[in-house]
């Protein structure tokens, strides 16, 4: 290519460097006619060079507007300016072809993240930093995606001047937050209130600063779990309810026939046989039976919900699995299963209510033992793991395990698979977890390995 050009360059300054010796070699002889016609050739082959020369330039021209005002419909023809140019064409047109192909490209990026930013229930809204204190009414909202519309309960506005005139209290946060920072936020609005949980982020791109402000209606999340949570409450109290009452119901019904003759008076004493008395006497303990069992359930509620707040201290942990398994030693003796302590650091600690903590333990060791049940080989394995700040206490055992379809209900209090369980010891544990600020999870593979790991925050 540039080879060819200074070919082609030289050619013509040397026939204008000919000429130019004919022209001065014509005057002395006084040839005007052909002075004159030497001249002229001269002339037109300097405009030919110069504009050869600048058609370079033009195309070079062309080609960086193109790529300024991102015109990508320009074409160079390389057939119609010769082959010196040709290639240098292609090359202008191969580059405008990438540079159309990586708009495209960037634009359906662009257009495949808004989607997905407008499908999530979370307010998102974008802008200039500087637009907070401007007086420019042009300024324009980079992106408001419709969570962030019906959480305000406003169309998409285009300019952040018409949105902070409809919601200013919006316009007085962001400022507050313009160096990044959360909040939460009360909003009334004609039909309902709302709590927000403002939060802003600020960045810089290019040397340009924006805010990313997210805001997402969490009152009415909470509401939702609270109802989701009534609602299994109320499920289990008004089964357990119906179990204790319906036969109270019916055995007091008996009494009340037997002290009645037909027409519904009561008959005297002297009328009842020894047998009615026994059958009365069954019913009655029958009755007071039901009635403490009630009691109970009544007492494993309250115990629940009133988790005393604990009393934390330093706590070795190998030390307290070993009093635990004391504690276990003649029930685990009982049903043949073996437990061991695997991997515990000697002098690790946790921080914690030991007779809380060791409540938990005997509560999960116990349902443990129950999956145990016909088990060949059973065994129970307690591991510790440390993870920065955390500390992670593993029971494995290797018995019947947890269906996955109820695996998110074992923590709801009073649900229970055991025949004879009160449904408590599970939802016990978590809420003791949670006043530690740790956690409970738990892993489920039927009949190989279910884990409980208790994690506890330092």
């Amino acid at each position: 290519m540039i080879k060819g050009f200074t070919i082609q360059v030289i050619v013509r300054v040397l026939l204008i460097l000919l000429c130019c010796i004919l022209f001065a070699y014509l005057i002395p002889l006084e040839r005007w006619f052909t002075v004159t016609g030497t001249g002229a050739l001269i002339l037109i082959q300097i405009v030919s060079l110069i504009k050869y020369v600048n058609t370079t330039n033009y195309s070079l021209v062309k080609f960086l507007d193109a790529l300024k005002n991102e015109d990508y419909s320009v074409y160079f023809a390389p057939a119609n300016k010769g082959d010196s140019f040709a290639r240098v064409y292609e090359d202008f047109n191969h580059i405008i072809r990438n540079f159309k192909k990586n708009k495209i490209d960037k634009q359906a990026q662009f257009e495949y993240f808004k989607q997905i930013l407008e499908q999530v229930n979370l307010g998102i809204l974008s802008i200039k930093k500087e637009m907070l204190f401007s007086e420019d009414a042009r300024q324009e909202i980079l992106f408001f995606n419709r969570a962030a519309g019906r959480i305000l309960g406003q169309p998409q506005h285009k300019y952040w001047h018409r949105l902070s005139k409809q919601v200013p209290w919006l316009e007085t946060e962001v400022k507050k937050l313009s160096e990044g920072g959360k909040a939460l936020l009360e909003m009334e609005s004609d039909t309902e209130e709302k709590q927000l949980s403002l939060e802003v982020i600020d960045f810089s791109l290019l040397g340009v600063s924006y805010l990313l402000i997210t805001f997402q209606d969490i009152r009415s999340e909470i509401e939702q779990k609270e109802i989701e949570a009534w609602h299994n409450v109320i499920r289990i109290l008004a089964h357990e309810m119906l179990n204790s009452f319906t036969p109270v119901s019916s055995l007091a019904s008996t009494i009340k026939k037997m002290t009645e003759d037909k027409e519904g008076n009561i008959i005297h004493a002297n009328d009842i046989d020894d047998e009615a008395v026994r059958d009365i006497h069954l019913a009655a303990k029958t009755i007071q039976k039901r009635s403490d069992g009630l009691l109970v359930f009544v007492k494993d509620y309250r115990t629940i919900s009133n988790v005393p707040l604990p009393i934390v201290n330093p706590v070795q942990i190998l030390v307290l699995l070993e009093n635990i398994s004391r504690l276990m030693q003649a029930s685990l003796d009982e049903h043949g299963i073996e437990l061991s302590i695997e991997n515990v650091p000697s002098k690790a600690m946790i921080h914690a209510d030991e007779k809380l903590i060791e409540q938990v333990f005997l509560n999960i060791l116990g349902n443990s033992v129950y999956a145990l049940e016909e088990v060949a080989d059973p065994k129970i394995t307690i591991t510790a793991e440390i993870k920065n700040d955390r500390k992670l206490i593993h029971i494995t055992d290797n018995g019947k395990g947890i269906d996955p379809s109820i695996m998110n209900q074992i923590f709801i209090p009073f649900y229970t698979t055991r025949k004879n369980g009160s449904g408590i010891g599970l939802s016990l544990s978590k809420n003791i977890m949670k006043k530690h600020g740790g956690g409970i999870r738990v892993s489920s593979e039927p009949f190989v390995a279910t884990t409980f790991s208790l994690v506890f925050v330092s």
